[in-house]
């Protein structure tokens, strides 16, 4: 069985309002965005397949449970020891393996730090998914050795829906989730190699929600045949990565900078021709003037409208709705004024290697005055609390060189150190020596 065909953090405990796979070819992968309960998780102590139970059926209070009566049980409703839970628990989901059972009232991963009680505390795992065989049928797509993976991708875009995801968000047939789906589906058959290099071809598409959902795939999967399709089309017009891409199946409009940092990040120790040159890549941007890069959004219909119509959903009076809306333009409008700078401090897995970070600490006065005040996010990002302390001395290496460039005035270089200081993000053997550097210039 493919070691890539394993649910994530071991597989999903789920409510009773979310789904429990019965497909064993389907697992849960973080990629798809579509949260699942793994069907074929085993315990460790005992060594049977865990059961889940229906949506809704619980424990009786002050019952004493037969776990072996419960796992062996074919139909649970019977059992005198379970009952339908009141209406506030309607949404639990009862599992079980013969040593161990567990209430789920929400979605949770089995791998958890156990921070608070509803975290599931069970010695249980995803014991792999099947390949699945062909042919196969998913909904109204048939998939063989004879499949033109043209046609398929086109079908997915123009609405087919290959199974019921039980999205109650969605904005019509979401193509972006399910091209994502039905390639970690088939991950493991050569169709799935097939599939992204399909989706790859329609870069160039007319239609900006094609684009921006051939996008959204390589962001989820940016190891994916094709993604070198991705990386020669920012090579050769580098000024419109910038270039936003809404799509109703994601939030923020998504960009070819962002397929690029995806593919950056997830590149393994060993890097080939495309590798170095995603890496050049990455570098040429971070230092070209922003004012060179359009960030305008292309496409039909905006990122706030497609907010608007999820959150319209949710029965909010006209304020309430106003306000979220208010709140999601600015945070979005703050992510598109510089989507450059704004990689660098979105997540501290950004840019983790190495050498990229020495890049970033040597070459901060040039990624500033490519888009004057990024020295934050460029810090930001060099004083991440991982990899320390092999990388911590390259905020000091950095911030030298902020100060030597007057870059930042003293105050700004202190309430930056504050900041990250009093949220545990700056080790303190790192702080006199920058605090040092102030005070001199």
């Amino acid at each position: 069985m493919s070691a890539e065909r394993v649910c994530a953090q071991s597989g999903l405990l789920v409510d009773g309002d979310t789904r429990l796979l019965t497909d064993p070819c389907e697992y849960y992968h973080p990629a798809t965005q579509v949260q699942a309960g793994c069907g074929r998780l085993r315990c460790e102590s005992c060594k049977a397949w865990v059961r889940g139970g229906p949506p809704g059926l619980g424990l009786k209070a002050n019952t004493k449970v037969d776990l072996r009566a419960l796992h062996a049980a074919p139909d649970w409703t019977v059992l005198p020891f379970l009952e339908k839970a009141y209406a506030m628990f309607n949404r639990m989901r009862l599992y079980a393996c013969t040593c161990r059972y567990w209430v789920a009232q929400s979605v949770a991963p089995i791998d958890n730090d156990h921070e608070i009680e509803s975290d599931p505390d069970v010695p249980w795992a995803c014991a792999g998914h099947p390949v699945p065989q062909l042919p196969l049928s998913l909904g109204d797509l048939r998939i063989d050795a004879g499949t033109n993976w043209t046609q398929l991708v086109d079908k997915i875009l123009h609405g087919s829906c290959p199974r019921d995801l039980e999205n109650k968000d969605a904005l019509g047939a979401e193509p972006a989730l399910w091209l994502a789906w039905v390639y970690a589906y088939l991950r493991g058959l050569a169709g799935a190699d097939k599939l992204s290099v399909a989706i790859a071809n329609r870069l160039d598409d007319a239609d900006p929600l094609v684009v921006g959902r051939v996008l959204y795939f390589f962001t989820r999967f940016p190891r994916a045949q094709g993604i070198e399709k991705l990386i020669a089309k920012a090579e050769a017009d580098v000024h419109r990565v910038a270039l936003g891409y809404p799509i109703p199946e994601f939030p923020p409009a998504i960009t070819l900078w962002g397929a690029v940092v995806a593919a950056h990040h997830s590149a393994p120790s060993e890097h080939d021709a495309l590798d170095a040159r995603i890496d050049a890549l990455a570098k040429k941007l971070l230092v070209m003037p922003r004012s060179s890069l359009p960030h305008d959004d292309v496409g039909p219909t905006a990122a706030i409208e497609f907010e608007r119509q999820r959150k319209s959903r949710h029965g909010w009076d006209a304020d309430t709705l106003k306000y979220v809306l208010d709140d999601f333009a600015r945070l979005r409008n703050s992510e598109r004024e510089d989507v450059i700078g704004t990689a660098l401090d979105r997540s501290y897995a950004v840019f983790r290697d190495e050498k990229m970070r020495r890049f970033v600490a040597d070459h901060i006065v040039e990624i500033d005055r490519a888009a004057p005040g990024r020295w934050r996010q460029a810090m930001t990002l060099l004083s991440d609390r991982h990899d320390k302390p092999a990388q911590g001395h390259l905020i000091v290496v950095a911030g030298a060189r902020v100060v030597q460039a007057r870059l930042a005035t003293a105050d700004e270089l202190r309430a930056w150190i504050k900041q990250r200081r009093s949220s545990g993000w700056v080790h303190a053997a790192w702080v006199e020596p920058l605090e040092a550097m102030i005070a001199k210039n």
